[in-house]
């Protein structure tokens, strides 16, 4: 098992700049973006048991890797999109819901990119209050409020309760997988994680740092493993053995 990190790279900073989102992003009205988003429910499913449809599933779709839910078949622009790193901040989702298309134009540099997505919404009181409603669905609103004890003495816990020396990781690929987090000086602990699920490890020296590593299950012998500092979770999107996962911070 090779604990040494792969790290990822990402053009998140580029996208940011290239769609001017340097701005403070507006707070919206998650009630009011609740109603509008039934204009959505035609092709999207949110919350618990939800399954892909014309659109994939957008639970925990803020902070996102762009293009990665399981199961659900992506175009091609959006497949080349999620190469470049694109991850679904409040900033890009509001681009996105301005024109799918025209987002895609900018973040690939081409008038040749196409979404499959064609529905607008052009007021951005509208977008604003639609991703607000977004966001309680997010890892955070989503945790549970008590921490769970693991077999090996690791606590799984919500982002809101993760410690300035926890070492942590977060569960957002939608799936199922096992978790190993190891804190220098400290304890290694081992759960399965289903979505939105944490797992922490204590350390027992200061800033020492650890590492995180995931699996399919116990029996695999290769997985994804990733450095981590403490009291940042490590946030899992996507998972692909040999250390090609997704990961953001």
């Amino acid at each position: 098992m090779n604990f040494i990190s792969k790290t990822i790279g990402t053009a998140v900073g580029i996208c940011i700049i290239l769609l001017g989102t340097n701005a403070a992003f507006a707070a919206g009205d998650a009630e009011n973006g609740k109603k509008i988003f039934k204009k959505c429910k035609g092709c999207h499913q949110i919350g618990d048991g939800a399954k892909n449809s014309v659109g994939p599933v957008l639970t925990g779709v803020v902070g996102r890797k762009a293009g990665t839910f399981p199961g659900y078949s992506y175009g091609k622009s959006m497949r080349q999109a999620t190469k470049t790193g694109l991850v679904w901040s409040e900033e890009n989702l509001d681009g996105w819901l301005t024109s799918p298309k025209k987002f895609l134009r900018k973040v690939l540099d081409t008038r040749k990119a196409k979404a499959k997505m064609r529905f607008k919404l052009k007021k951005p009181g509208q977008r604003q209050d639609v991703i607000a409603y977004l966001k309680t669905f997010s890892t955070d609103a989503q945790a549970a409020t008590m921490p769970m004890k693991t077999e090996t003495g690791g606590m799984a816990k919500p982002a809101k309760a993760i410690s300035t020396t926890d070492i942590c990781v977060e569960n957002q690929s939608g799936k199922t997988l096992l978790f190993v987090v190891e804190a220098k000086g400290g304890k290694r602990v081992v759960k399965t994680l289903k979505a939105s699920e944490n797992l922490c490890a204590p350390q027992a020296m200061a800033d020492a740092g650890g590492t995180v590593g995931v699996f399919q299950d116990a029996d695999a012998l290769e997985g994804c493993s990733r450095l981590a500092k403490a009291g940042k979770a490590e946030r899992l999107i996507s998972y692909v053995p040999f250390d090609n996962c997704g990961w953001v911070q």
